[in-house]
């Protein structure tokens, strides 16, 4: 290949070379027309060649160049790097790529070079380097521009090329994310080490379709910033196709609208704001001077007291149709108000333009000079509560009335222990007297029948009326503990020895078991109220476990309660039917084989009696299994014996029904 003289200067070793064909002038128009410029580099780094196209891009002529050290035309700053390029150029045959640098122009600027190396030494008509530059001025010029703009408008780009393990981010990317573009992740997994967790895979399954889909995406997302925040990061992203319309890369721009969404926040709060104050309209306004004089009064007092604001502007408070019960609760509050500020809420009436009374709640604030800190002006908000007002009237009434007649019951029964359980006794007596024969004979065998048949009825009848008489005294407040000290070994062995004559007949095992660190002790407590309660207990377990069962009466000790409990091996009790018990007069429902002989008092009684002594009651059941009930006391008890009435537990109120 031969190289022009004149239209570019030819190495003077092919000077004497005269014969031009026709392909030597097709590759001499290509060069002189060619838009980059073509140099030759000599192995010493002097130039033996340079294209026409030097005067156009460089400005310098046909001979400027030649002979001349090629990096004494090469900025400072880039001759290290270019001159080690051309050096290596020396060692291979394939083409090298310089990337950006400065070369000279004859005016003295600076033009913006990108180059291409090929090593022809062994070419007799090149002997060089053969070097391709060509002008990026305008492109770096827009390069430089764009991360100006970055800078400045607060955006950058990326580019994510298909089948690389993470974007290629620029410096505006970094400046957005407040850290260095070095520091930006590239690795497979870069989107968990840069997306907030509840962005992270919304953004990316993004990314992932508009690879396969060709569709651009504009989404918002928050990104992990160097001081450990995050920002609101606008993505738009778009698909670079290539040659053979296959995605080649996903280019996007990055915006920093944090700022734009905590104001679009702080917009929508405070439009909700305003649009509860415009739904809660019907509630009226009212703005006072310091004299109690109304200034303004909203329209909503036209649906309130039927009355127009124009007949109160200037009045002062509006005395002259509040209650006159309420008047001075409504002095003293706004003196209050005007004396210490803050805010005051009370109730009062207020005639209606009907004639009638009208319940208003009003809220009174006092505003005050930021200036001076004193109050110069008193605002209100008064919403209609009559018909609230009514209903609490009615439930006070209401409930006054059951308490007066819960009273009544609980007095009534609580006044009738000595008057039902007297004829009781002489009956149980009498017929006592009568199955013994104490005597002498009855006669014919029936008689003791019906003497044991009248013992048993009146058993169960008094235990039926110690149990409603008890539960009405606790009800009334009028069941008094007598605290002592007694031994708690004995009074559950008195009860074991009371019930184990029942258990034999029935066939079934009775066992007490205590915790390994148990020893007896003297506990402070109403004795005959916590025999009751193990009786009623020994006696449930009994009464509703099959022949063959055991019932296991255990006892433990820790931090200063006792735990009483108490296990058969019965049938269970159903799960939606264990809440029921331990109310008055509740039993087992629907399943015949569980309803036994009672009345529902039992657990009752335990629950009330254990609650009383300032302990609780625990009730756990399965179906097949059995029941235990846990019963937790203090050992001490801090209460006295002259207790006060207590408050009636909601559970615990039922009623009775007398007739004559």
């Amino acid at each position: 290949m031969s190289f022009p003289q004149k239209a570019g200067h030819m190495p003077h070793e092919l000077a004497g070379k005269t014969r031009v064909t026709a392909t030597d002038r097709l590759f001499r128009a290509l060069v002189a027309n060619s838009v980059d410029i073509y140099v030759i580099v000599r192995p010493d780094l002097t130039i033996s060649f340079q294209s026409q196209t030097t005067h156009d891009i460089l400005g310098y002529g046909a001979e400027a160049l030649v002979d001349r050290h090629a990096l004494d035309f090469i900025h400072p700053d880039d001759r290290d790097r270019i001159q080690r390029q051309l050096e290596s150029a020396h060692r291979t045959m394939d083409w090298l790529f310089a990337s950006a640098f400065r070369v000279a122009h004859k005016n003295g600027s600076w033009v913006w070079m990108e180059s291409r190396f090929r090593n022809l030494l062994a070419d007799p008509d090149v002997a060089g380097i053969l070097c391709s530059l060509r002008d990026i001025t305008h492109t770096h010029r827009l390069e430089s521009q764009l991360q100006e703009a970055e800078e400045l408008a607060r955006f950058g780009h990326w580019r994510w090329v298909k089948g690389a393990p993470a974007p290629t981010w620029s410096a505006g990317v970094a400046r957005l994310l407040n850290q260095p573009v070095e520091n930006l992740p590239v690795t497979g997994d870069w989107y968990r080490d840069l997306i907030h967790p509840d962005d992270c895979d919304d953004l990316l399954s993004k990314f992932l379709d508009a690879f396969e889909t060709h569709e651009p995406v504009n989404t918002v997302t928050r990104f992990l910033t160097g001081d450990g925040t995050y920002r609101y990061i606008k993505t738009h992203a778009y698909v670079e196709l290539e040659a053979n319309s296959e995605v080649g890369a996903l280019v996007g721009l990055a915006e920093d609208v944090t700022v734009e969404i905590e104001t679009e926040r702080a917009r929508q709060a405070s439009e909700a704001k305003y649009r509860l104050m415009a739904e809660e309209a019907s509630d009226v306004v009212t703005h006072y001077d310091l004299e109690g004089r109304v200034i303004f009064m909203s329209e909503a007092i036209m649906d309130v007291l039927g009355r127009m604001p124009e007949e109160f502007i200037g009045n002062r408070l509006c005395f002259d149709i509040i209650h006159p019960d309420d008047a001075s609760l409504l002095t003293e509050t706004t003196q209050s108000l005007l004396a210490s500020g803050g805010v005051r809420r009370l109730d009062y009436r207020c005639r209606h333009a009907e004639g009638h009374y009208v319940w208003l709640e009003t809220t009174l604030r006092a505003s005050t000079d930021p200036a001076t800190g004193r109050i110069k002006e008193i605002f209100g908000i008064s919403r209609d509560l009559t018909e609230r007002k009514r209903h609490e009237f009615e439930l006070m009434e209401a409930r006054e009335r059951a308490e007066e007649a819960s009273r009544t019951k609980s007095q009534f029964l609580a006044n009738m222990s000595h008057e039902l359980r007297t004829p009781l006794n002489a009956i149980i007596g009498f017929s006592e007297i009568l199955r013994l024969q104490m005597f002498g004979d009855l006669g014919h065998s029936r008689y003791l029948e019906y003497a044991q048949l009248i013992n048993e009825s009146g058993g169960l009848l008094l235990d039926l009326i110690s149990d409603i008489l008890d539960m009405s005294k606790i009800e009334a407040g009028k069941f008094d503990l007598y605290l002592e000290h007694f031994s708690i070994d004995e009074a559950v062995e008195s009860c074991l020895r009371l019930v184990r004559g029942r258990a034999e007949e029935n066939g079934l095992t009775l066992t007490k078991t205590v915790s390994p660190d148990y020893c007896d002790f003297m506990l402070h407590a109403d004795q005959r109220s916590i025999k009751q309660i193990l009786l009623n207990l020994l006696s449930n377990a009994l009464k509703f476990t099959p022949r063959g069962g055991r019932v296991e009466l255990s006892l433990a000790r820790a931090k200063g309660m006792l735990t009483i409990k108490v296990c058969d091996t019965g049938k269970g009790i159903p799960a939606d039917q264990i809440s029921r018990l331990g109310r008055p007069f509740e039993q087992i429902m629907g399943d015949s084989s569980l309803a036994k002989q009672g009345t529902g008092l039992g657990l009752a009684l335990v629950r009330s009696l254990s609650e009383l002594h300032g302990g609780s009651f625990t009730l756990e059941s399965e179906l097949g299994v059995g029941t235990c009930v846990t019963i937790t006391l203090p050992e001490k008890q801090a209460m006295t014996e002259d207790r006060q009435e207590e408050e009636v537990m909601p559970e615990m109120q039922w009623g009775l029904s007398l007739a004559d």
